[in-house]
């Protein structure tokens, strides 16, 4: 089959298109008559073109390879000139815009703000670049020899040492920051180097005491064996080790605990011992509440020594002899001394020690509080469960005995006495003294005692409330001490941690209120009542007077060490002085009981009791100086008043004249309405001109 033929014949017979169609009159249409339209003027002549047949091919239609629009716009210029004449276009010189008449030459004057080239590369700045690179490299590579070197001499106690004294000793720690560095030229970068170290020292105790022993603890730990003797009658379910953890996790051993069945004191201590080495969080949660369901073996068999047993099996102390406070190890800060630590074991030890806390007598409940006193040195494992420990040390501090008791006398001592020997520093104070609960009325006298011993460093204050032997002249002789003072060669980490000391033992200053006796005497008639209400009301204004200025005395005493330190740039010295500054304010806006006076630059030193009786003696005679220059004052001012007043009589009483001589008869009248309130004598001299 032709494939230009009409696609009419494959449906059917062929259709002759000469015989079958009618012949269209093709001059019918205007667009197809052969006779060329007559030209318009101005208009260029419309160009005609051959009709095409129908049949004929058009080259490149059926080629798909061809992707571009240039058949497209062929046949859109056809049929546009098919349907219409060209349209017209102007030359494209006329709408340009015109050249410049004159160009500029070669001229000798240039603009005096001259544009330097800028190069791609500037070579002088990358060769400096390149030195400056190849110094930090080559001093990267120093310090990585003598870290290998010191790590090739196997020999770590030299190496702390050394490093010991480099952290102590500036010179050699100049002289190992110019080391780093080339000997020629870079001595000035050795200071600066040596400045940039000492600010970015890391704040923290300059050694401190771990509870966990810092060798890796192993995988296994060792465990006591099952007590199979015990596992007879109702607990022979707990003879077989395949099932045994499953029957704990389903409460099995609760339900015969619950049912009566006591249990064996040998199965009672192995699940002690278990609690800590468990690794199973439900295994271990059901040992502590089997535990929790036998008071009375609690009460006979956990003692002081079975808990230090019990955290022993996961590094921790062993249990010091009695009345053996010997002072515990310090060791150089770690960035991690307990790699890969599992604390689950310790804070369930610390949830049991919750529970069983009233169950415990008082002599394990001391022991355990030392305990928890040691942990509390420790910076990582106090972070590690602070919630549970601080539940425990509240629990224990609760079932102490009452207050104001000599058991409870007692007991502080004990316990102020255990801390103040085992530690000699003040940080270590402050990090076992601020673990110290303080949700009650004995937590809050036990840190306070032990607060005050370890401030002045006598352990008698322990043995009843602060406040009663505590005065103020003793907190401001203890702030003169040398400890206190800032010099070149103030410890600051020292320093915040005896501030931290005073703001716990002060606390409210209720010490400072004078104790007032209470007269014991028969009520007086109610005339004599409102005497004796206004006598009580004013004293109790010089009561809170005296108490404010001891907390101002005090504030400004603080305010002075605080200004004397000068923060340059050392983290140590900053928190030093925010320390400071917290304990002021709280003293002024929160112990003082009004708000303080605004004094300036020019008052007198607070802190001086000469200077508090040398204002007082100088107020009254302030004060009547002040009167008598504002009773001058005021009399001036009455006698220039009385001055303006004659004056304005006299100008009044000429203007009544002048007025009246004219012939209106009334001098009131015509004077002016200000001239009319002073005594009337705008009146008089009114009444004379009308005369």
């Amino acid at each position: 089959m032709s494939r230009n033929r009409d696609i009419r014949g494959f449906f059917g017979k062929p259709a002759d298109s000469s015989s079958s169609e009618p012949k269209r009159n093709k001059s019918s249409h205007p667009m197809l008559d052969p006779q060329p339209a007559p030209s318009i003027p101005g208009t260029p002549p419309q160009l005609t073109s051959k009709p095409r047949d129908r049949t004929d091919e058009i080259k490149g239609s059926d080629d798909e390879d061809d992707d571009s629009d240039d058949s497209l716009e062929s046949i859109s210029v056809f049929i546009e000139r098919k349907h219409g004449p060209i349209t017209y276009k102007r030359d494209t010189n006329i709408t340009s815009t015109p050249k410049a008449k004159r160009v500029a030459t070669n001229s000798t004057y240039k603009s005096p703000l001259t544009i330097q080239p800028k190069h791609k590369f500037d070579l002088k700045y990358l060769v400096n670049h390149a030195r400056q690179s190849d110094k930090a490299d080559e001093s990267a590579r120093r310090a990585d020899e003598l870290i290998n070197q010191s790590d090739d001499d196997g020999d770590d106690d030299d190496q702390n040492q050394f490093l010991a004294d480099v952290q102590n000793d500036p010179a050699l720690l100049q002289k190992t920051a110019k080391d780093l560095l080339d000997n020629d030229d870079e001595d000035a970068k050795g200071d600066k180097l040596m400045r940039a170290m000492n600010r970015t020292k890391v704040v923290g105790p300059h050694s401190t005491c771990y509870f966990f022993s810092l060798e890796p603890s192993p995988l296994k730990p060792s465990r006591w064996p099952f007590p199979h003797r015990a596992a007879t009658g109702c607990w022979r379910c707990l003879a077989n080790s395949q099932t045994r953890d499953q029957a704990f996790i389903h409460g099995l051993p609760h339900t015969i605990v619950t049912k009566g069945h006591a249990l064996p004191d040998e199965l009672f201590l192995w699940i002690l011992d278990e609690i800590c080495i468990e690794r199973n969080a439900q295994l271990r949660a059901q040992y502590c509440n089997l535990v929790a369901m036998r008071p009375d073996s609690i009460t006979r068999l956990v003692t002081d020594v079975r808990l230090y047993s019990m955290l022993e099996k996961i590094g921790g102390p062993k249990y010091p002899r009695e009345n053996s406070n010997t002072k515990l190890p310090t060791y150089s800060k770690l960035e991690n001394p307990y790699p890969r630590k599992d604390w689950g074991g310790l804070a369930a030890f610390l949830e049991l020690l919750e529970r069983i806390a009233p169950e415990l007598s008082i002599s394990n409940r001391i022991g355990a509080i030392q305990l928890l006193l040691r942990l509390a040195l420790d910076p990582v494992a106090s972070i590690a469960v602070p919630s549970e420990h601080a539940a425990a040390m509240q629990a224990l501090v609760k079932t102490l005995p009452k207050q104001r008791t000599r058991q409870w006398n007692e007991i502080c001592v004990k316990l102020s006495t255990y801390v103040y020997e085992i530690v000699d520093s003040p940080l270590h104070y402050v990090a076992a003294i601020s673990h110290m609960p303080r949700g009650n009325s004995k937590a809050l006298d036990l840190r306070q005692r032990m607060a005050a011993a370890a401030l002045f460093q006598d352990v008698s204050l322990s043995r009843q409330p602060v406040n009663e032997p505590l005065k103020l002249d003793a907190i401001m002789s203890r702030l003169d001490e040398d400890d206190f003072r800032v010099n070149g060669s103030t410890d600051f980490e020292n320093l915040r941690s005896l501030v931290m000391l005073l703001d716990i033992v002060i606390d409210n200053a209720s010490f400072l209120h004078p104790k007032e006796p209470q007269p014991a005497q028969a009520p007086l008639p109610q005339k004599e009542n409102h005497v004796v209400s206004s006598s009580t009301t004013t004293t109790t204004t010089t009561t809170e007077a005296d108490f404010d200025t001891a907390i101002d005395r005090l504030t400004f005493r603080l305010k002075l060490i605080h200004d004397k330190i000068h923060d340059s740039n050392q983290l140590a010295r900053k928190v030093t002085k925010s320390s400071i500054d917290l304990v002021a304010k709280r003293l002024t806006y929160a112990v003082r009981t009004r708000p303080p006076p605004k004094t300036s630059i020019f008052d007198l030193d607070p802190s001086s009791s000469a200077a508090a009786k040398q204002e007082d003696e100088n107020a009254p005679r302030q004060r009547a100086f002040m009167k008598n220059w504002s009773l001058k004052r005021t009399m001036e001012n009455k006698e220039k008043e009385k001055g303006k007043d004659v004056e304005d009589v006299e100008v009044g009483g000429g203007g009544g004249a002048g007025r009246s001589a004219n012939g209106n008869g009334n001098g009131d009248a015509n004077g002016d309405k200000e001239k009319k309130k002073k005594n009337g004598n705008e009146g008089v001299g009114g009444s004379n001109g009308g005369k």
